[in-house]
């Protein structure tokens, strides 16, 4: 992660959570300095997320996480867990000693191991290890906690320039959703000429279930060599759907923009905060603007996040201010500012769209804009899944990302992390995508 602040990545198909950095050098210093079990991947993750997460999570619910996910993982593999749960006292060193002493047990009990795990080095005990690590962090629900393996992490916050892949965007799943949701399909991409759609939910990849995939891990089995085939099964109002789509080279778009309305109005549409994106919104505002727009619609639709930083920055082309507070672990409140050196010194006006798929830096950027009075939020909720955290190496090379801060709306200090949450438009519409662009250029019409 090359930037100390960052939302997360842009994959083959992208995927994005709020983040904001420790350099890694820092990060590898921190970590507990010796294990006291042989599941030390397990072990770091433990510690780390009892002592920086914001919410506090204690040694039952971690080590219940942790084994619940393995006993789903025995289900899949077609066997029946039985066995007696060690009993958690709340007290961290014994409750992770008998989570290690369960581990052995149901490795011991329960040895298949899948050939392609074996192929990767891994063990039994290792391959449960990761699987308990990874129900570590989804026990605590929310979408910016989560566990990387050491390939994974190799390529975190690492956009390409250019991938193999199918051009579709996948929304971060939300805990408790099972199949993963298609936010956005590129133009002039396989994705968009096999028909699929934005709203799909993937149900399989070549066969194999994503059900409960994070949507970097269907990225990972979406992606492939070019002019190879994926076959994918989608759920779209009830009806499965089956795409063979071809995979190509494609080079993931992050600004477009155009007038509408006979030149009077700037559209700007922004797909992910990576990259040089904030030069790219600078220069077709400098463009638009050349032309004589009167105003601007900032299209946030299906825009996951990316990095803090072009997140703050692009906020800061259109609005100076607070964008929004975060909340520690500590209770302290601080302000996310603006950064004056991208700020416009004549704004014109501007309404945010925004959609259910909105997440992270488009919510920062969304409620920042109208917590200082520099436009108004049309569309439907966003998807309230903003928060700040870090990345943290483990012992074999993958990696932790822990929530240490959520964000609250910098004028109402209403939060904007959580189930049911997010940014609220001023002008809400439904959920047809040509109309809440007709909506949103009525309600700047009425704003010029």
């Amino acid at each position: 992660m090359g930037r100390f602040r960052s939302l997360g990545l842009l994959l083959v198909v992208t995927f994005a959570a709020a983040c904001q950095i420790l350099p890694s050098d820092l990060a590898k210093e921190l970590l507990p300095a010796r294990a006291t079990t042989s599941y030390r991947v397990a072990e770091s993750a433990f510690n780390q997320l009892i002592e920086r997460h914001v919410d506090k999570p204690d040694s039952k619910l971690l080590v219940t996480g942790a084994l619940d996910a393995v006993d789903e993982q025995l289900k899949k593999e077609g066997a029946t867990p039985a066995y007696d749960r060690p009993a958690l006292t709340g007290t961290a060193q014994v409750d992770l000693a008998r989570f290690a002493e369960t581990i052995d047990l149901l490795a011991e009990k329960y040895p298949k191991l899948d050939p392609e795990v074996e192929k990767a080095g891994l063990d039994r005990p290792r391959f449960l290890e990761r699987v308990a690590t990874d129900g570590m962090a989804k026990s605590l629900k929310e979408c910016h906690t989560y566990f990387l393996t050491p390939d994974r992490a190799k390529t975190f916050n690492r956009p390409p320039e250019e991938y193999s892949g199918i051009g579709a965007q996948i929304s971060p799943t939300r805990p408790n959703e099972q199949l993963p949701e298609i936010a956005a399909i590129f133009p002039n991409t396989p994705a968009e000429r096999s028909g699929l759609r934005a709203g799909d939910r993937i149900k399989s990849v070549d066969g194999g279930s994503v059900s409960g995939f994070t949507a970097e891990e269907v990225a990972t089995r979406i992606r492939g060599p070019e002019g190879t085939t994926v076959n994918i099964i989608v759920v779209r109002a009830g009806t499965e759907h089956a795409f063979s789509i071809i995979r190509a080279k494609l080079t993931p778009p992050r600004v477009i923009s155009r007038d509408l309305e006979s030149g009077t109005i700037g559209y700007l549409r922004v797909t992910a905060f990576n990259g040089d994106v904030t030069r790219q919104t600078s220069d077709a505002v400098r463009s638009l603007l050349a032309t004589g727009v009167r105003g601007f619609v900032l299209d946030l639709r299906d825009n996951p996040g990316g990095d803090l930083s072009a997140a703050q920055d692009i906020g800061s082309i259109f609005t100076k201010g607070a964008l929004v507070q975060q909340t520690g672990r500590d209770g302290q409140q601080r302000d996310l500012r603006t950064n004056d050196r991208w700020f416009w010194s004549s704004p014109k006006p501007l309404v945010v769209l925004v959609n259910e798929r909105s997440a992270s830096g488009s919510e920062i950027v969304a409620a920042g804009v109208r917590a200082n009075g520099s436009g108004i939020v049309v569309g439907t909720k966003t998807a309230g899944c903003v928060g700040i955290g870090q990345p943290r190496e483990l012992p074999d090379g993958s990696m932790l990302l822990i929530t240490i801060a959520k964000m609250q709306d910098s004028k109402t200090g209403e939060e904007l992390n959580g189930e049911g949450r997010g940014v609220r438009p001023d002008v809400a519409t439904g959920t047809d995508v040509d109309q809440q662009l007709t909506d949103a250029v009525a309600a700047l019409r009425q704003r010029l």
